[in-house]
């Protein structure tokens, strides 16, 4: 009886250890698997091919073009340097309209071209904003519009990235009225800023042969206001968001 249990569990031992050996041999094999895919995925991204092989653009920060009030941007495109112009001249007339509408074309010629950027820290347009907002802006727009900027650049190469070619107004501007400005001082006290404020529409367009244009805005609703004698742009809204809000709402409001 005792030989016969003792047969009975080294039996017992022999098909523990045989079931341990095939599970070890199991674990190896996914353990090998899973690495062989991780290998296998590594080279296939290294291997895609990338239309990104220029070099790191090269900054052009001499800013040729300047007036009394504001500073064109890095590497401006042609049409960038057109309305600048157009800024100083309206400028020189001090005709209110029409430095408001030169200041947003400026800015949308700058903030929505890509091609003269050299990475989505490289925001475009930060001369025309609302000075005391224009950190907060620069960094929602790292994260918002520049969010892709480095894909799109990796994907299809600088030459497929988009650039502003024209901008029309989509109505007459006109002034709005006076902008409330709400900030916070250090101590979290609420501070109201009454500037007098225009309203612009414009739309644009982008150069042929850029990248999936319809997935940018082509359309924007700018309130601009008067900053210390300095227009400068305070808020603006993608306006095809802005005409289904009015058509259910009726009108719309320059304050925040």
């Amino acid at each position: 009886m005792a030989k016969r249990n003792t047969q009975k569990s080294n039996d017992v031992h022999t098909q523990r250890r045989h079931t341990n050996g095939l599970l070890t041999v199991v674990l190896l094999l996914l353990c090998m698997a899973v690495i062989a895919a991780y290998v296998l995925n590594i080279l296939k991204i290294a291997r895609t091919p990338s239309a990104s092989t220029e070099e790191t653009l090269e900054i052009d920060t001499s800013n040729a073009l300047r007036n009394d009030q504001y500073t064109i941007g890095n590497n401006p495109t042609d049409i960038q340097k057109e309305y600048f112009e157009g800024l100083t001249d309206a400028l020189d007339t001090q005709d209110e309209i029409a430095v408001c509408d030169a200041v947003v074309r400026c800015f949308v010629s700058d903030f929505f071209t890509w091609t003269n950027k050299d990475g989505n820290y490289d925001v475009g347009g930060l001369e025309y904003i609302y000075g005391p907002k224009m950190s907060t802006f620069e960094q929602w727009s790292r994260y918002n519009f520049y969010e892709d900027f480095d894909l799109y650049l990796h994907q299809y190469g600088r030459n497929k990235l988009i650039e502003v070619d024209t901008i029309t107004n989509e109505k007459e501007t006109f002034q709005a009225p006076d902008f409330t400005i709400v900030e916070y001082d250090s101590e979290g006290n609420k501070i109201e800023t009454t500037l007098k404020s225009y309203e612009v529409n414009v739309g644009w367009t982008y150069k042929d042969g850029a990248a999936e244009p319809d997935k940018f805005p082509t359309r924007a609703r700018f309130y601009v206001v008067n900053h210390n004698g300095r227009w400068e742009i305070a808020e603006f809204y993608d306006l095809v968001s802005v005409e289904e809000w009015e058509s259910t709402h009726g009108g719309s409001s320059g304050t925040e």
